[in-house]
């Protein structure tokens, strides 16, 4: 296995963002998911490639994985970090989404046409706004996903399958979440809803602590998008990309 290497792009208001992509040695063009973390976590709220984590799981199935830290965390958080944000620059965390959606499209050996998007908490609002309107996303994952009005209706007119994930104590994330399934419209579509494993990411260790047993939630996860992306996904027409 290839490992992760450290990268770095613009958006389209000039912020650098640096991330770790992975994107497995094949014959053929791979399938690829962008990881967009919630606003209080940074990238390595889903793991590394090389530990029990998300990016682990998916690498698996042979699917690249680009992981970022958006605006303001982590290692993009020059020229300022995201609590010191005024509430509009904070907004344009869809810009660094958008940048990464394209910048994942252009690597070689990456299909352009068969991407996914994981996002988690209130930055499901954000990934929603940046990629409904993608026909190259043909999968969508939320975890504890909080969407607001805007991002509902642009979701609405979304084919592809949704694959929502929340614990029922996490209130605002069971009506979000449990709204976006039954408004979907792909008979691929899941809603998983458990109990007293807290919000996004932090339900993985939750689970593998409490049911250290039962098949992890990164790995729930990478079985249902390797169907969505390698096994069953029709290719779109969304074309391919824009060097970003």
């Amino acid at each position: 296995m290839t490992g992760e290497r450290q990268i770095m792009f613009q958006t389209t208001d000039g912020w650098r963002i640096v991330g770790m992509l992975y994107v497995p040695e094949r014959v053929t063009p791979v399938a690829g998911v962008v990881l967009v973390h919630g606003s209080k976590h940074e990238a390595d709220a889903y793991g590394q490639l090389t530990s029990s984590g998300l990016p682990h799981s998916l690498s698996k199935y042979h699917i690249a994985v680009l992981r970022i830290d958006l605006r303001g965390r982590g290692a993009s958080r020059e020229p300022q970090v995201f609590d010191s944000l005024a509430p509009e620059e904070k907004k344009r965390v869809t810009l660094d989404i958008e940048a990464a959606i394209e910048f994942l499209a252009c690597q070689q050996g990456v299909d352009a046409e068969r991407l996914a998007i994981v996002a988690e908490q209130d930055n499901a609002h954000a990934a929603a706004l940046a990629s409904a309107r993608d026909r190259r996303l043909i999968a969508y994952v939320f975890i504890s996903g909080r969407l607001g009005e805007s991002a509902k209706k642009v979701m609405q007119n979304v084919r592809a399958p949704v694959f929502c994930l929340v614990s029922k104590e996490d209130r605002l994330g069971l009506r979000d979440m449990t709204e976006l399934y039954l408004a979907s419209r792909n008979s691929k579509s899941r809603l998983k809803v458990f109990e007293g494993l807290g919000f996004g990411t932090t339900m993985f260790s939750a689970w593998r602590f409490e049911y250290p047993d039962e098949q992890p939630l990164e790995d729930m996860i990478a079985v249902w998008l390797d169907e969505q992306l390698n096994r069953k996904a029709k290719k779109t027409s969304g074309g391919g990309c824009v060097p970003v």
